[in-house]
């Protein structure tokens, strides 16, 4: 329990860290700050393009769409899952960014940190879906309990699948 708290706390250092240092000096922060989040954004954006190609004859055509959309969270749960707290770290701190930047008046990089903020929203749910659909259901909206039931059958089938040899989606 102590571990997984250190682990979030240092996941959010980054960001905070860096907004701490661009009190001391804003543009050399802002800059190291704006390349991180924009290699880190594009890089997620890349790897989730290559989207795996599952057999039809394997995968009902609900299971194909939701292996193709959740690629990333069933092939690397874990390290899908840092990477969307890596990833909403960044997000929520780009708050305390847009003020800083709004008040220094650097309009260019407080016009970035909104539209990499609402960009990089979709692709943080993909990474871990399994959270934010569950935090769906449970506060009341039903429509995404279908998603999520076929999100865990699809999970058990290719953790089974790990198992034995041939484990090919």
């Amino acid at each position: 329990m102590i571990g997984i708290i250190i682990s979030n706390i240092q996941k959010f250092f980054v960001p905070f860290g860096l907004f701490i240092w661009a009190l001391f000096m804003p543009h050399a922060a802002r800059y190291t700050y704006i390349i991180i989040y924009g290699l880190f954004g594009g890089y997620l954006f890349l790897i989730d393009k290559m989207k795996p190609n599952p057999d039809s004859e394997k995968w009902s055509m609900e299971e194909i769409e939701i292996i193709k959309k959740y690629h990333l969270a069933l092939r690397f749960s874990f390290g899908a899952r840092d990477m969307s707290l890596y990833l909403n770290g960044f997000r929520w701190a780009s708050i305390l960014w847009l003020i800083l930047f709004l008040f220094s008046q650097m309009w260019f990089s407080a016009l970035f940190l909104v539209v990499a903020f609402f960009a990089t929203a979709s692709i943080s749910v993909r990474l871990d879906p399994f959270f934010f659909l569950g935090q769906a259901v449970q506060s009341g909206q039903m429509q995404f309990t279908h998603e999520l039931s076929l999100l865990k059958s699809i999970s058990e089938k290719l953790n089974e699948k790990i198992k034995t040899p041939n484990n090919s989606i």
